[in-house]
């Protein structure tokens, strides 16, 4: 990794001494480790220079910062570390928030700065714990170590100048992505506050729309990215201040294990260890790959595969205006989402597909009427030449459209629909199909699974909270494809 010099960005930092604070200050209490002192290898070392980088002022240089690196590879133990350097060395009245998905997840780190304190009486009669309410109180300062409960709505009452997110990957309620909007959109009073995330790889399924997957996809696509080796991508924003080391074994196979090797920098894990965890029972392939090799992967119950549907990614396509396309229209009310999806065939062979999605949330559910509109929008932008439907919910919508527009019938257990299916599973493993790359046409295309019986696909939702209706009106629009019609007609149907 290049220093900070060469970097260039960046006039100090305080990543050396803080190195040397933990070796002298702070000692090991789990397993083998136990009564060592802190050293940091020279990743962690390469990482803590860059995430402790200041301004001339002594103004953290990075306000958000995060390491992606899998399991057993010492994550708590730097961020316990962290908590307490900031507790005892800053100035002012520091105040340090512990934040997880969980309350066990946060009451682990807490424990873990409480175990550094307990193994070094010199730092600990700096400081009054009060475990009970999961704070430490520096008694020079004042300042705080705060251990936040995962009921926390807002940060009201808080003054972070440092927020320590832990497994970012499971943020996934509405509480903790409120808690992650204030920390990252100036809700917090401090000027100062940097955030720093340490947390393994999430599940594909929700990379498009997780916190952790934008940070990682966002801070990638518009920062600068730099790759010292295969395993491990960094990325620096230094537009939006936010830095990311990113560890990911280049590999699907978790018996793999010298690309496993490369997203668990930490030199006590080994790849006899990876081994052992590829072979047991317990754990599915996916499971492995994605805490062990911090590998975005879908379970085995996915119906498309996340590499080829990746492989028809073309991020800012388009559709220009005037095209022969048709469009697919599976609508949800109450608790699914609505989606009508564009499909056009181009000129080269492959049909681009762009969706719209309404997702239901308390006080708004997407209107009938609204639908309608977008669709009728859509024929005065292209040349519709079929909407192909679900007729649950949308029977009377379709009579309306019927006088403008060609509508096509597919109930969901048709054969038409089981035609649809294998052609839209077949187009994706061809690289038949092109999508944007992101967004919630991804997210419900892999949040879809499927039972291949002898009369062909039956699909579902993986998960009950996962949507998966974009995906449903995309193998519509794509069907329609093969069935455009030159000028509208009254309404029919395909049973």
């Amino acid at each position: 990794m290049s220093a900070l010099a060469e970097l260039g960005y960046a006039r100090l930092s305080e990543g050396e001494y803080f190195s040397e604070w933990c070796e002298e200050n702070l000692q090991h209490s789990v397993d083998r480790f136990a009564g060592s002192p802190v050293v940091f290898e020279q990743w962690q070392r390469d990482f803590f220079d860059e995430a402790l980088a200041a301004d001339e002022f002594g103004t953290p240089y990075w306000s958000n910062v995060a390491l992606v690196v899998s399991r057993k590879n010492g994550k708590t133990a730097m961020l316990a570390a962290l908590a307490l350097y900031r507790l005892l060395e800053d100035e002012g009245q520091p105040e340090i928030l512990l934040a997880a998905a969980s309350d066990k997840q946060a009451g682990r780190l807490f424990d873990a700065v409480v175990s550094y304190l307990r193994r070094a009486p010199h730092l600990d009669e700096r400081v009054h714990r009060r475990e009970y309410v999961g704070e430490i109180v520096n008694v020079e300062t004042g300042g705080k170590i705060i251990r936040l409960p995962s009921s926390g709505e807002t940060l009201d009452g808080f003054n972070p100048s440092l927020a320590i997110c832990d497994e970012l990957h499971a943020w996934t309620t509405p509480t903790r992505r409120r808690v992650w909007t204030s920390l990252n959109t100036g809700g917090a009073a401090r000027q100062r506050t940097q955030v720093v995330t340490i947390t393994t790889a999430g599940d594909a399924l929700a990379r498009e729309t997780s916190i952790l997957g934008r940070l990682i996809d966002g801070n990638e696509r518009h920062g600068d990215v730099e790759r010292p080796h295969e395993g491990l991508t960094v990325s620096r924003n230094h537009e939006g201040r936010t830095l990311l080391f990113n560890y990911s074994a280049p590999t699907t196979d978790p018996r793999d294990v010298d690309s496993m090797k490369l997203a668990n920098p930490a030199s006590w894990v080994s790849r006899e260890f990876l081994a052992k965890q590829a072979a047991n029972d317990e754990l599915t392939d996916a499971e492995v790959l994605q805490l062990h090799g911090c590998v975005w992967a879908a379970g085995f119950e996915a119906w498309i595969d996340p590499v080829a549907w990746a492989r028809c990614a073309e991020p800012g396509v388009s559709i220009p205006a005037g095209s022969r396309v048709s469009v697919g229209v599976d609508i949800g009310l109450k608790h699914d989402a609505t989606a009508v999806v564009v499909a056009w065939p181009r000129e080269d062979g492959r049909t681009v597909l762009q969706a719209r999605v309404w997702t239901p949330r308390p006080g708004f559910e997407p209107s009938l009427l609204e639908i309608e509109a977008h669709i009728r929008g859509l024929a005065d932008r292209y040349s519709v030449g079929a909407v192909c439907y679900d007729p649950k919910f949308f029977v009377r919508s379709a009579q309306e459209l019927a006088d403008e527009l060609p509508m096509i019938e597919i109930a969901q257990n048709s054969s038409p629909m089981k035609e649809a299916l294998q052609g839209f599973f077949s187009a994706v493993l061809e690289g038949a199909l092109v999508h944007e790359g992101s967004g919630e046409l991804t997210a419900h295309v892999l949040a879809a699974t499927a039972e291949r019986t002898d009369g062909g696909w039956k699909v579902s939702k993986l998960k009950q909270s996962r949507h998966i209706d974009a995906c449903v009106a995309a193998v519509m629009a794509l069907y329609g494809t093969q069935h455009l019609v030159s000028t509208p007609t009254s309404f029919f149907a395909f049973a």
